[in-house]
């Protein structure tokens, strides 16, 4: 069983057990309810997992030595450009502006398009 099928069993299990306790202890139907659909909802990507692995092939399924790994291309990652630290960033302050101020959304907001137009600049 691959590692992506060990956890979404075990969150499917930690959802539904959650929403048990939840009804024995506060018998709120509402909250139980919504803590059933969380777990529910793993089951689906469960299922999914399951329904796909054979036509699936990740490379993290595949146990190789880290000697066999040695000298393998793992990404493509640019250090000469500073626009994906800048998304970063700014994508970082609109969503912390948007919960403590919104000035400081809307100033990050103006941010996040500003790099998004350079990195679209960029890639061009």
């Amino acid at each position: 069983m691959t590692i992506a099928l060990r956890m979404s069993v075990s969150i499917v299990a930690f959802g539904l057990a959650v929403a048990g306790l939840y009804w024995f202890f506060a018998r709120d139907l509402t909250g139980t309810v919504l803590l059933g659909v969380f777990g529910l909802g793993f089951l689906c990507v469960f299922a999914y997992l399951v329904a796909s692995r054979k036509k699936t092939r990740l490379d993290g399924d595949e146990q190789r030595l880290p000697s066999e790994l040695a000298g393998e291309r793992i990404g493509v990652f640019s250090i000469e450009s500073p626009w994906p630290v800048l998304l970063a960033l700014a994508s970082a302050s609109f969503l912390i502006g948007v919960v403590l101020h919104p000035m400081l959304g809307a100033f990050a907001f103006v941010a996040l398009l500003a790099v998004l137009w350079g990195l679209a600049r960029e890639s061009r």
